[in-house]
């Protein structure tokens, strides 16, 4: 069998690329709000230490 079974639909290199691109955006994505998070939570740590009343926002 050389060739994909009808169901599958041709992919042209532009839409691998449209595909590539979203990924890639989404993962900077992610990263971004991890670190805002982490900064977010370091940050109610800090005031925690200081002994600074810190609300939980749950």
């Amino acid at each position: 069998m050389s060739q994909y079974p009808v169901e599958y639909p041709d992919y042209y290199p532009y839409q691998y690329q449209a595909l590539q691109w979203q990924g890639v955006v989404g993962t900077l994505m992610g990263v971004v709000m991890l670190i805002a998070m982490g900064a977010w939570a370091l940050s109610l740590v800090k005031k925690a230490f200081k002994g600074e009343e810190v609300k939980f926002p749950l």
